[in-house]
């Protein structure tokens, strides 16, 4: 197999990248054989490093697919659906039928775009029912393959609630006081703000990205460092799962389309910690509807989110842990490898 991604970094602490970085460790770990050629950014698991145009258009990268017919998966980081599509078609043409394509955000396709995606006879793999039926609408069904996956199950465990406190001293907080997390980039279109309506009972932890602090708001940042109860990190946490494992309840805000990959990794990790969460009812987390220990923002309305808060927090039994263990990466890595 050849698996070729602008998508592979040595620090992956954005969804689009954890993804590729998750699958494509794995698959070159289960089949050392499989070629990994990157562009764009650098990785320690790639085999070739490529400088290319826009248009992928390499000479030797174009040699390399060819030896790879028929197994060749794309994972493009998103970009505009148009130039994805062009990408797509003009890779169809070089490594012939069995294209693969994973698509982790799912992106309105102009009538020019849904053309080069059918044309090409690329196959998409998505994480996400909303995303699947959007591509079967354009593809057909034979053509979309519909993944669960997103979670390391064995790196994100339950701790006991003595644990959970210890690590709340670590990082700098009361150990006897809940925590309410939220990890992901720090921008107005994800309604980080509204983190800014929790009670000052509630210590509030804020995980942002690394990797994109030019789409941070800086005003926005500025606000929620202004309230006493929120702590801001935005640097990179080696032992993230020490984060989920602190924290009391995760609080997923996320609606607006194309403002979070098509399944919330860290809201699945929070889940794969048996933390209770609180989301809306973006892409994948529709899933869970129903499901022990998820409760759903039907409202922003201050009082209401902290009833959810309060709620979740004086839940017994919870069992979020269990609705995840389906997601686990390696079940999307064998699908692969078949």
């Amino acid at each position: 197999m050849l698996v070729l991604s602008n998508c592979l970094s040595k620090i992956a602490d954005e969804g689009c990248l954890k993804v590729a970085v998750n699958l494509v460790g794995r698959i070159k770990k289960a089949q050392p054989q499989t070629t990994v050629v990157t562009y764009d950014r650098e990785s320690e698991i790639s085999d070739v490093c490529l400088q290319v145009n826009k248009l992928l258009l390499n000479r030797r990268l174009i040699s390399i697919i060819r030896r790879y017919r028929g197994q060749v998966l794309y994972i493009p980081f998103p970009a505009r659906t148009l130039a994805t599509a062009i990408r797509v078609f003009i890779l169809s043409l070089f490594s012939g039928k069995g294209l693969k394509v994973i698509s982790v955000m799912k992106y309105h396709n102009n009538f020019f775009s849904r053309l080069l995606l059918r044309l090409s006879g690329a196959e998409f793999i998505v994480f996400s029912k909303d995303a699947a039926d959007y591509y079967k609408s354009i593809l057909g069904g034979k053509r979309v393959t519909y993944l669960t996956t997103g979670v390391d199950t064995e790196k994100f465990v339950p701790v006991s609630a003595e644990k959970s406190s210890e690590l709340k001293i670590k990082y700098g907080f009361d150990g006897n006081k809940p925590v309410i997390l939220h990890v992901g980039h720090l921008n107005q279109g994800r309604n980080i703000a509204e983190l800014m309506k929790f009670d000052e009972k509630y210590q509030v932890l804020l995980v942002t990205s690394t990797l994109t602090k030019n789409e941070q708001d800086e005003d926005l940042k500025a606000k929620l460092s202004g309230c006493s109860n929120i702590k801001l990190i935005d640097d990179y946490i080696p032992n993230i799962e020490e984060i989920y494992q602190l924290s009391d309840v995760y609080f997923f805000p996320v609606s607006e389309a194309g403002r979070c990959i098509d399944v919330p990794l860290s809201a699945m990790e929070a889940a794969s910690c048996n933390k209770p969460v609180i989301t809306t009812d973006y892409g994948e987390m529709k899933s869970f509807l129903g499901k022990n220990g998820f409760y759903y923002i039907d409202s922003f309305e201050r009082g209401r989110l902290n009833a959810l808060v309060e709620q979740a927090i004086n839940a017994r039994n919870i069992s979020s842990r269990e609705a995840v263990l389906g997601y686990d990466w390696n079940n999307a890595v064998s699908y692969f490898l078949n």
